[in-house]
């Protein structure tokens, strides 16, 4: 089968591989279309160093159930349109059986850690547990696009934020949007959003963000609006500037939620954060829960994620299309990937 092989830094290109056979418990996925994620980005530049040369990255995809592994039963059926939730976990440890398998000491992520080849080749294998039936009328876009909702799903969930609550969110690109789906379908608001990109804050204002470009001085502009903060902040980005705003825009005993991994370390500011009694939470992919809650609002319309898709590439077109991204010549959200052409339209 074809695949897109990261060997080092700036270097992908399309090889064939072995195709993967279902094992017990396990089902085989035809990929349809799969998207790229800010992190596989981060991993084909080097920066982050949580790649290794040699594999196949990917994990937000939908496709087509090719074949059931042995004791792969249940609702999945061969043929079947289907997203998957690409992160394995023990099932026994503490965490898992507390609901929080994103925590799980032996989590594995497909296209990060877990086998050789992840979603960017045209087939993979997941467990049977981990599938998600797609409606007939969700595209296999829309169903790639399952994976990041349930993040922005996961970072909302943490914050606490009810109905009727400001936020301030800094960062625009695909988890930044999804949170503020999340956001608007909950009546959270309003969500005051900030960006370097102005055409992503344009995106972010047509979905009902309350949009603070960088030069309209946005902290300022949240403290003002706020009357002393909000209660929870959001942060998509995770660098030292953006972190520092988070903490700044938060009211007293106020709650930041770091889901965005900019940067490996930061500088963090104590006296913004202890004797306000601040709190810090990092927010980490999504429970099954939440996972099978994002295909269910993706499913049913409840979220529209149409609009964060602003291109589609070939799969040979894929390794060009990851230098454009890298090197910030391409700014959109999310880019997909269409592996089988023969679903073009899906």
């Amino acid at each position: 089968m074809r695949a897109l092989v990261w060997n080092g830094p700036n270097d992908m290109v399309v090889e064939e591989i072995e195709r993967p056979s279902p094992g017990p418990g396990d089902v085989l996925v035809r990929i349809s279309k799969v998207g790229i994620c800010g992190s596989d980005v981060h991993g084909f530049s080097g920066a982050t160093g949580r790649r290794t040369p040699g594999m196949v990255m990917g994990h937000e995809f939908a496709g087509v159930v090719e074949e059931l592994g042995p004791g792969a039963g249940g609702e999945v059926r061969a043929g079947d349109r289907v997203a998957a939730n690409p992160m394995a976990t023990c099932g026994e440890c503490e965490y898992c059986r507390s609901g929080l398998e994103s925590i799980c000491p032996d989590r594995r992520v497909l296209g990060v850690n877990m086998g050789k080849a992840g979603a960017f080749s045209e087939y993979v294998t997941v467990p049977v547990g981990n599938v998600v039936r797609l409606a007939d009328s969700t595209t296999d876009e829309e169903g790639a696009m399952i994976e990041p909702l349930a993040v922005g799903l996961r970072a909302v969930n943490l914050s606490g934020l009810r109905d009727g609550e400001p936020t301030f969110l800094l960062g625009a690109g695909t988890i930044g949007l999804c949170i503020l789906l999340v956001c608007r379908s909950r009546g959270i608001g309003p969500v005051y959003v900030t960006d370097l990109v102005r055409h992503r804050l344009e995106l972010a204002s047509a979905l009902g963000g309350h949009v603070l470009p960088v030069e309209d001085h946005p902290l300022v502009r949240v403290q003002e609006a706020t009357g002393g903060g909000v209660p929870a902040s959001l942060d998509a980005v995770g660098v030292s500037a953006t972190i520092r705003q988070a903490l700044e825009a938060t009211r007293r005993g106020g709650r930041i939620v770091i889901v965005g991994l900019g940067a490996p370390t930061v500088d963090l500011g104590l006296y913004d954060l202890v004797p306000q009694e601040r709190t810090i939470v990092g927010s980490y992919a999504y429970s099954n829960a939440e996972y099978r809650e994002a295909a269910r609002l993706v499913n049913e319309r409840v979220m529209d994620v149409r609009p964060l898709v602003e291109r589609t590439v070939s799969f040979e077109d894929t390794p060009r299309a990851f230098l454009s991204l890298s090197s910030g010549e391409d700014q959109s959200v999310k880019v997909m990937i269409e592996v089988d052409t023969s679903r073009t339209g899906r």
